[in-house]
């Protein structure tokens, strides 16, 4: 054994010889027998001039008839890879800085692929010549499978999409699904649309049509959150709770009617509410009514 190898590097020297081996047996032509046996006469009267070398590899092996019957990526790999074990350790570490590339990608995206999925890619964009684009055109599938399966906590930049897209929607009383939001999800990760092309979508889409009668402001770019705050507030001050929700009935109906609801008519609605009676604000304007009556009465 050359003192200069590595075990690693003998072992994928001899992965190699038993990969020409098997072609060899599977091949019912000849051919690659033919073309090894040929190839290492031109090695040996090369005398050790790789120029030599890789000029009849780069000229015969294309010619081996057994490769003509196989199509697309499986030629290219196996013709790269009959080339040799004078190629192994320059194909592996061109192979890693591929797979470095998809694993930056994916980390970036947040991409979740498949067990054994990395390898596989990373020889496909070896074998293909990849760069960055091609390399993410060719995952981009794996995100959308991850964004519209709602089992997998997404991560990276599709889970800062998520989080950002959903909490605006929920802000906005948009109850919104991962699977409807799979689509924006995608193209927000992605850089498609921005997040503000995507809340112009939804309003026009979905919160003009639950506030029909603030459809106007809302498809001018103003958020129900904003324009509904006042509402919320002075129904979380009457009730005399923390917050309340737009799936509170009471809200709801005023602010999903086909007419706008002033906030006057707003606060009488909400003293109708059976919760109101019950509140210290109920109390105090029970008792002041009643002090006031009694003044009239000239007592107190």
């Amino acid at each position: 054994m050359d003192e200069d190898l590595t075990v690693e590097e003998a072992k994928d020297i001899r992965n190699d010889y038993n990969f020409i081996l098997r072609l060899a047996a599977n091949d019912t032509t000849g051919s690659v027998e033919k073309f090894w046996v040929d190839l290492a006469k031109v090695i040996q009267d090369a005398k050790g001039d790789t120029e030599i070398i890789e000029a009849y590899v780069n000229r015969e092996l294309p010619k081996v008839e057994y490769f003509s019957n196989l199509y697309g990526d499986q030629a290219a790999a196996e013709i790269t890879e009959a080339q040799g074990p004078s190629m192994a350790a320059d194909v592996n570490r061109a192979i890693d800085v591929k797979r470095q590339d998809i694993v930056a990608l994916t980390e970036t995206y947040g991409i979740v692929l498949p067990e054994g999925q990395l390898d596989l890619l990373a020889r496909d964009a070896w074998y293909n010549g990849w760069e960055r684009d091609e390399i993410f055109t060719n995952i981009r599938p794996f995100l959308e499978q991850n964004v519209a399966d709602p089992e997998i906590d997404l991560i990276g930049r599709a889970g800062d999409m998520e989080t950002d897209l959903m909490g605006w929607s929920a802000r906005n009383g948009l109850d919104l699904s991962r699977q409807a939001a799979a689509k924006y999800i995608t193209n927000l990760t992605v850089g498609t649309q921005t997040l503000d092309d995507v809340k112009a979508d939804l309003r026009r889409d979905y919160l003009s049509g639950m506030f029909p009668a603030w459809a106007d402001r809302i498809n001018d770019g103003f958020d129900p959150e904003i324009i509904f705050q006042p509402y919320k507030d002075t129904a979380s001050r009457l009730l005399e709770v923390e917050n309340v929700g737009y799936d509170d009935p009471l809200l709801k109906s005023a602010l999903q009617n086909s007419q706008q609801v002033s906030l006057y008519d707003f606060e009488k609605q909400i003293r109708n509410d059976p919760r109101w009676q019950y509140t210290d604000n109920a109390f105090q304007t029970y008792a002041s009514t009643g002090q006031r009556i009694a003044s009239m009465f000239g007592f107190g």
